[in-house]
């Protein structure tokens, strides 16, 4: 998504991506998907290094509908939180 966050948590990927969290996981630990571990031990996923072409659609899908959303929302005199 244009303008988003480099490295996100698990849990955002997992609203990105419609992935489950097991998922996410395995594919870190196998280096199927690009991440960093935190001080603390918590995954840190990379997002400018996922070369997925079927996660960079979804990415799109969602910038559009983001866009969309506020274009509308502005209309209705209406703020997204």
């Amino acid at each position: 998504m244009n303008g988003s966050k480099r490295y996100v948590t698990i849990a955002e990927y997992q609203r990105i991506s419609g992935l489950s969290y097991p998922t996410i996981k395995s594919a870190l630990e196998r280096g199927e998907l690009k991440g960093i571990r935190t001080e603390s031990g918590h995954w840190k996923i990379d997002t400018v290094a996922d070369t997925n072409p079927e996660t960079a659609a979804i990415l799109e899908r969602l910038d559009k509908t983001e866009k969309m959303l506020t274009a509308l929302c502005k209309q209705f005199n209406t703020v997204i939180t």
